[in-house]
């Protein structure tokens, strides 16, 4: 009995702190949001999940999350460089010029693969910084395998709305990207675009066997299309993006695959201290409109 009220009580301690790490990124943007979480690795997880036992549990971060205390562990050790990388993506390819003037547009964010909504994160804090959205629509579309981090992707991504104008509408997808692209409920919105965020997905060979289905998909939803790729620079990723582009085809090039790096403040949880890092990574932006005929065929258009 007092293990068990131990564990409960580590249960609701892990909630608290995300609930006020969340708070965070409501209040003040995702900085200090990873701020609080790496208050909540050092003052609480570290005692009970250890890197060591961490990288076993989850085979070094590859396998779905499980719990709350995974998670934070992934935010401390992976989040910011992530976050970083993938702003300075969306920086490059969208640019980086204020725009002032009230536009009505409806978009859809797809984040495939989400995580905890790293990605969508990003997006929604260079909207903050360049965009006028006042008059905006998103549609977010969350797919994740671990409902532990949809629910907190979810959380997050509300929070973060709340720090722009925009009209937000959440939809979440507790599946693996098989599972999405196999059901027949996820029609996306109408809309002016759609944006497709693959974080750190395209290096996974579960993911590299369905690229044509993923393609296929993309290719049905009709009008402008903008997919953003980002991810590690290892052999695997180079791999998932060139298959991604050569299989969409007729593509409008808004960022060729290439390297590069961002620098990121980051806390190593296995030296216990704050550090200067370079988080290196590969790019790829993709622009395409589908036009479909009455058939449901699609016509591509650069």
């Amino acid at each position: 009995m007092i293990a068990y009220n131990q564990a409960e009580k580590t249960v609701q301690n892990m909630a608290q702190q995300m609930a006020h790490a969340a708070d965070q990124l409501q209040l003040h943007g995702f900085d200090r949001y990873y701020n609080a979480m790496v208050g909540a690795y050092v003052s609480e997880v570290y005692k009970t999940l250890p890197y060591s036992t961490f990288a076993q549990m989850t085979n070094r971060a590859k396998t779905p999350l499980c719990s709350v205390e995974q998670a934070i562990t992934y935010t401390t050790l992976y989040g910011k460089s992530h976050f970083d990388r993938f702003s300075s993506v969306i920086g490059q390819i969208m640019g980086r010029s204020t725009r002032t003037k009230a536009v009505t547009k409806t978009i859809n964010v797809v984040d495939y693969g989400c995580g905890q909504a790293i990605a969508s994160l990003a997006l929604l804090s260079y909207i903050e910084t360049y965009v006028n959205c006042e008059n905006f629509t998103l549609n977010f579309y969350l797919v994740e395998p671990s409902q532990t981090t949809l629910d907190i992707a979810v959380l997050l991504v509300s929070k973060m709305s709340s720090r722009i104008a925009a009209n937000v509408v959440i939809h979440q997808y507790h599946t693996d990207l098989a599972g999405f692209l196999a059901a027949d409920s996820h029609k996306l919105a109408p809309a002016d675009y759609s944006l497709h965020l693959f974080s750190n997905v395209l290096d996974i060979p579960k993911i590299q066997q369905i690229i044509p289905t993923l393609s296929t998909y993309l290719q049905a939803i009709d009008g402008k299309q903008m997919v953003i790729a980002v991810g590690p620079q290892y052999s695997n990723n180079y791999t998932g993006l060139q298959q991604l582009k050569q299989s969409l085809g007729g593509v409008t090039v808004k960022q060729d695959i290439t390297d590069f790096s961002v620098e990121s403040e980051i806390y190593s949880v296995t030296s216990n201290h704050w550090r200067h890092s370079h988080s290196r990574g590969v790019m790829m932006g993709l622009c395409f409109k589908n036009s479909l005929d009455d058939a449901g065929k699609t016509d591509l258009a650069a």
